[in-house]
């Protein structure tokens, strides 16, 4: 059984100004995501997804699982993922992603960030580092079992930066198969899209 995942949750490095960043859009312009225009030329979907449009709310955010509540409040979000395997089986599921959220204004964005700490707080096994990066960013690693409720062990890793009215996600998981993704990877896209939300929420 393949276990669904939820957003689990950030704090905010950086402190919010009194005049928070507006968004300079009120949506996500097309291959706006850094592995956007690759993940739109598999147009048979054989790896790459991207979740979009009416679509957008069929898949959850892609996190450590501690808490099965949904987040709200972006007025634009875009969800691009990368499966080697499609199908493949429990056992060797591995994968990795990469979301932004657009938020009205940069205290909207702020308030999932804190909601996204709220909900690691309470994460047995849970590793939370906060880089300097962006006007705040979290790190979040868990292995999850094996148990007898869930005898395949899972491991799951994230980093989140906000700027401005903009939040970038990028995760990984995986079964037995080896992460498609490591930290320093995560880390690195998170410094390449802080600088580029800038043009979409505002600095």
């Amino acid at each position: 059984m393949r276990i669904a995942l939820v957003l689990a949750g950030v704090a905010v490095a950086g402190a919010l100004t009194s005049q928070p960043a507006v968004a300079e859009s009120t949506s996500i312009p097309k291959n706006f995501l850094q592995y956007e225009k690759e993940a739109r030329k598999d147009v048979k979907h054989k790896h790459w997804y991207v979740n979009e449009g009416e679509n957008r709310d069929l898949i959850e955010v892609e996190n450590l699982q501690c808490d099965d509540s949904k987040l709200r409040g972006w007025i634009d979000r875009r969800d691009v993922s990368y499966d080697p395997e499609i199908g493949g089986g429990e056992r060797t599921d591995s994968k990795w992603g990469e979301q932004v959220f657009l938020f009205a204004d940069a205290d909207r964005a702020g308030r999932m960030l804190r909601q996204m700490r709220e909900r690691m707080e309470g994460c047995d096994g849970i590793t939370i580092t906060q880089p300097v990066i962006g006007d705040g960013a979290i790190t979040g690693s868990r292995t999850v079992g094996p148990t007898k409720s869930q005898p395949i062990a899972q491991t799951q890793k994230f980093v989140a930066v906000r700027k401005g009215a903009a939040v970038a996600l990028y995760w990984d998981l995986h079964n037995q198969a080896k992460a498609q993704r490591t930290m320093a990877q995560h880390l690195a896209d998170a410094k390449r899209m802080a600088a580029k939300l800038c043009d979409l929420g505002g600095c």
